[in-house]
Parts: C-alpha cells; sequence; structure tokens
C-alpha cells in the first residue's frame, strides 16, 4: 500500500470529529475545574459522593434508553431497505464518540467517589467541576447525535453518507484484487438492495439518488485505481468491481423501473451506465465498457413484445450504439466486437421473436439503414487510410485457406460478416411475416451507402464486396418481390459512374464465376413461397430446393446489362 493510502488510513481512523470533541472535553472540564477550585464551596464529603454517584447512575440511564431508542430505529431503517446498512449507524464517528463520552463521563464519577482523599477540598471540588463538564459535553453530543438519527431515518441521505462515506474507494477496497475476491459480499451491493427497495416502495427520488450514487462511486473507483495502481492492475481491479454491477444489477434496476412505468428512470438508469462504459473506456478498462454492453443487452431482451416494450429497449438500443461508435473509434478490434456483439444480437433475436411491425418499424428500421452505417462510417475513418493502399483480398482466404488480412481490415469485415448475418434475419423475417420490419423499400439502404463509403474513402476491394452482397440481396428481393428492380439497377449505375467502373464490374465478373465471399452471404436459393403444407417447417420451405423461377445465374446477366443501360441514361442526363 502506498504512502498516500496510508495517510488516507490514518485520515479514517482518526476523525476529526473524535478529536474536536476531545479538545472540547479537555477545555470544559479545565474552565469548570478552575471555577469550582476559585469559589471552594464547603460541601459535606457525603454530599459529594452522593451527587457523583448519582450522576454516574444518570448518565448511565441516559445512555441506556438513547441507544436503546437508537437500536429500535436502526431495525426499522435495516428493515425497510437493507441489513448490510447497519455499518452505516456502527461505523458513524458521532456515534463512537458519544458512546466514549458516556463512558469516559460514567468512569470518572466513579473513580471520584472512590479515590478522591476527603481531607483537599479543592481537589475534591475540582472534580466535581469536572465531572459537570464532561456531563454537559456528553449532553451536547447526545443531542447532536439524537439529531442525526432523525436526518438518517431519511433514505435520502442515508444513500449520501453510504455512498459518500462507505463507498469511498479507500474504504471499501482492499490493498490487492486477490484480497477483494475473498470479500464474500460485494460492497456496492447493499446501495443496489437499496435502490431496488426504493422501486419497490414507490420512493422513485430515492432510487434515482441511489442510481446516480451507483455512477459516482464507480467513477471515483475507477479514478482511484488510475492514481494508485499500475495501469495493467488498474484495468483488473476496475474490472473485477464493476462486472457483478453492470452484468447482475443493472438489468434488474432497469426491469424494476420500467415495470413500474417509470420511463424518466429507465432513461436516467442507462444514461448512468453509458458514462460509466465511456469513463472505463477512455482509461483504457475496455472490460468495464463491455461488461456494460453485455448488462444493457441484458436488459433489452427483457422488455416485453409489445410497442410499450420499446420505452426499454430504445434508451438501451441509442446507449449501446453510443457504445459500440466509441469502441470502434478508440478501442481494438477485439474489444470493439465484444461491445458490438451485444447490440447486434438483441437486434436480431427480436426479430426472431417476430413482434409485430409497431415494435419493429422505427427501432429496427433506424439500424438497418441509419446507425449500422453510422458504426461502418467511424471504422472507414480509423482503418481506411491504414489499408486504401494494400493489395487485400477481402473476398476469400488466400494462404491454406487461411485469411491474410491485415489487423487494421479484420474489424471492416467482421462488420461487413454481421451486417450481412443481420440482413439475411431481416429477409426471414419478411418472408415468415409477408411484410418488411421496417419502412417498404428501404432494404436497399444500408448497403448502398455501405459500398459508396468504401468507395469514396479509397478502399475499392471492400466496395466491390458490398457490392457483392448487395447484387445477391437484389436478387432475393427480387424473387419475393416479382420484380422492382429499379432502385437496385440505379444504385449501381450510380456507383459505378460516381467511382472506379472496376468496383461494380468485379462484383460481377466474381459472381458470373462461381465465387462467393467466405463467412457470410445472401442465400440465393429461392423461397418457396407457395407451399401451403402446414406441417412443413420454416427452415425447410426456407431453403427448399424447387425449380428457381429464374436461376440466379441467367438473373445476374440480365441484371449487369440493366446496370449498364441504365448508367448511360444517367451520364446522358448529366
Amino acid at each position: 500500500m502506498s504512502e498516500l493510502n496510508w495517510r488516507r488510513l490514518l485520515r479514517g481512523r482518526f476523525e476529526p470529529l473524535i478529536v474536536r470533541y476531545v479538545a472540547l472535553s479537555i477545555s470544559t472540564a479545565m474552565v469548570f475545574a478552575t471555577l469550582t477550585v476559585l469559589l471552594n464551596p464547603a460541601v459535606e464529603n457525603e454530599n459529594i459522593t452522593a451527587l457523583l454517584t448519582t450522576l454516574a447512575t444518570a448518565e448511565a440511564s441516559v445512555l441506556a434508553i438513547v441507544f436503546s431508542v437508537t437500536v429500535v430505529a436502526l431495525q426499522l431503517v435495516v428493515t425497510r431497505y437493507s441489513a448490510r446498512l447497519t455499518s452505516l449507524f456502527v461505523k458513524e464517528p458521532l456515534f463512537r464518540t458519544t458512546f466514549a463520552l458516556f463512558v469516559g463521563a460514567i468512569a470518572f464519577n466513579l473513580l471520584a467517589v472512590y479515590l478522591l482523599p476527603i481531607q483537599n477540598s479543592r481537589l475534591v471540588n475540582a472534580s466535581v467541576g469536572i465531572a459537570f463538564a464532561l456531563a454537559a459535553v456528553s449532553t451536547f453530543a447526545l443531542y447532536r447525535f439524537i439529531l442525526l438519527m432523525i436526518q438518517r431515518s431519511s433514505p435520502d441521505d442515508l444513500i449520501s453518507v453510504l455512498v459518500e462515506r462507505e463507498l469511498a474507494p479507500h474504504e471499501y477496497l482492499p490493498e490487492t484484487v486477490a484480497e477483494f475476491h475473498e470479500i464474500e459480499v460485494h460492497p456496492i451491493r447493499p446501495l443496489h438492495r437499496t435502490i431496488t427497495r426504493a422501486i419497490e416502495l414507490g420512493e422513485y427520488q430515492t432510487a434515482e439518488q441511489g442510481i446516480d450514487g451507483l455512477q459516482a462511486v464507480l467513477l471515483r473507483t475507477y479514478g482511484y485505481l488510475e492514481s494508485e495502481c499500475s495501469k495493467e492492475e488498474a484495468a483488473q481491479y476496475a474490472t473485477v468491481v464493476s462486472t457483478e454491477v453492470l452484468t447482475e444489477y443493472i438489468p434488474p434496476i432497469l426491469e424494476q423501473s420500467y415495470t413500474h412505468e417509470q420511463y424518466d428512470l429507465v432513461s436516467g438508469a442507462v444514461g448512468n451506465v453509458e458514462a460509466v462504459a465511456l469513463d472505463g473506456l477512455d482509461r483504457g478498462f475496455t472490460n468495464v465498457t463491455k461488461d456494460a454492453a453485455e448488462g444493457l443487452g441484458d436488459a433489452f431482451d427483457t422488455a416485453p413484445l409489445t410497442w410499450e416494450g420499446n420505452r426499454l429497449r430504445d434508451p438501451v438500443k441509442e446507449s449501446l450504439l453510443e457504445l459500440t461508435k466509441a469502441a470502434a473509434r478508440d478501442a481494438n478490434y477485439p474489444a470493439f466486437r465484444d461491445v458490438f456483439h451485444p447490440l447486434d444480437m438483441q437486434m436480431t433475436v427480436l426479430l426472431r421473436r417476430r413482434p409485430d411491425t409497431n415494435v419493429t418499424h422505427s427501432l429496427v428500421g433506424d439500424y438497418y439503414s441509419r446507425e449500422i452505417v453510422e458504426i461502418f462510417e467511424v471504422l472507414v475513418d480509423r482503418y481506411g487510410p491504414a489499408v486504401r493502399d494494400q493489395e487485400i483480398n477481402w473476398i476469400s482466404p488466400t494462404k491454406e485457406r487461411k485469411w491474410t488480412l491485415p489487423d487494421e481490415a479484420k474489424p471492416l469485415r467482421h462488420f461487413w460478416r454481421e451486417y450481412a448475418s443481420f440482413t439475411e434475419t431481416v429477409l426471414r423475417y419478411r418472408v415468415s411475416e409477408e411484410e418488411y420490419p421496417f419502412v417498404e423499400g428501404s432494404i436497399d439502404d444500408g448497403w448502398r451507402q455501405f459500398a459508396k463509403r468504401a468507395a469514396n474513402s479509397g478502399i475499392d476491394d471492400l466496395a466491390t464486396l458490398c457490392c457483392i452482397t448487395t447484387i445477391q440481396l437484389a436478387y432475393r428481393v427480387d424473387q419475393l418481390e416479382d420484380g422492382r428492380l429499379g432502385m437496385w439497377t440505379s444504385n449501381l449505375a450510380r456507383l459505378r459512374l460516381d467511382y472506379d467502373p472496376a468496383i461494380v464490374d468485379r462484383a460481377f465478373e466474381l459472381l458470373k464465376a462461381g465465387k462467393q465471399p467466405e463467412g457470410q452471404n445472401i442465400s440465393v436459393r429461392t423461397v418457396n413461397l407457395a407451399s401451403t403444407d402446414t406441417d412443413e417447417g420454416f427452415f425447410e420451405r426456407f431453403f427448399s430446393t424447387g425449380e428457381e423461377d429464374t436461376p440466379f445465374e441467367k438473373w445476374l446477366v440480365e441484371l449487369e446489362k440493366d446496370v449498364y443501360e441504365r448508367m448511360e441514361e444517367l451520364r446522358e442526363r448529366e
């Protein structure tokens, strides 16, 4: 433990409050003793003995009564929120100080009765003065203690003390990660329990304060670890502290807030988690961001398949999107992949559960056509300059069936593969529900923007890869909707006209040669929509090998011809 830690530990053990009361007791005792010595009243020893004995008895009675009442009040608070809040009262400096003052005053009275010499009247009077001084200081401390207990009965104050004192990093963090693992109950669990209990009781302002406190504790902890530990140790310790909080505490809080129709509380909690995750990412604690994304993804999954469920899904999706873009901009590839996975997986699972379009219309539509493109743009801006001038085979492995992609290309191709997989899920929804999960006709939006963004950044081979997927998707849509290829033809023609024509030409060449990208493709097998066999499973119908209306190879040649003709029309108009 560093020298700074030792200083903080000493300050925590020797409270300024105790020092102040000791100084007050000494000064008051000196004043009272001086006055009684100067006055030096003639009092019978028996009366003095009776006085000191009565004073000791009274102090003991007050001590017993007040602290008994305190225990009852403590029991009420503990029962209402969490049994682990007992430590807040036991560790309260004023509690310990008041108790010590009363015990000291009682002990002094009894010792004075037993030890003071009868002959020295001045010493006896000084002792009486000191006894009264201790009684006065103890009574003052008791008064303040009673006020404090009344204040502590407020849940807001309870949370404030818990966050500011008990969960201060130097208070609850052991010296090493190994020692933290040995703790049976996570130190932040009492705060979590207080939040959930407050929501149950309808005390939503208290719950909001607790959620804000949760954010404050984690952010303070990260800053403390960064200043006190090496970079590697700090990242490891931050992960150990945060994992349980972000993955086990946050989802139930969000679900419970949604169940109680506290949508502002949902948005606030999601925003706090996002702030914690972004702070962790800025400090290099990427596992914190990963855990936050996982916890938010679990909360997304708990929302019911109704329009009202979007009150939980919408803020969660927005935060997951921001975390994914931040990871794409600042984190390494494995971290980006881990952060992006919950967002993509939950959107995919949502479509697989077949909700109505009133659930998916804007939620999935914005994700498919706009938000996922924003992530791609961040990746292209970051990795584009590094891969622009390299000869990269984006289509398939080139050496003993192993990929030779440079590290800078892996996030881009991973993102292409995940988006192609999500597009397949959209198509399956279309087959199953006979409608798209978003605005009709926007199925091509994302891929059109992908190809243009890659071409605009000079990553021509990546643009070709996107064109291949676009062509595959156009075929599937053509088979599903019996034509309506105008927008697809125009998109490819415009791409060929505005950028290097080889981008589109090579896509057609590879597909006509039977070469398709490794990893993920839009299936070009025809969907058997005419089947009425209700006992036939979806996947059997989806992957039916029935005769195609227009084989892909023949359709491909016709599309290429239409693209060239459309390009000439566009050129003439310009």
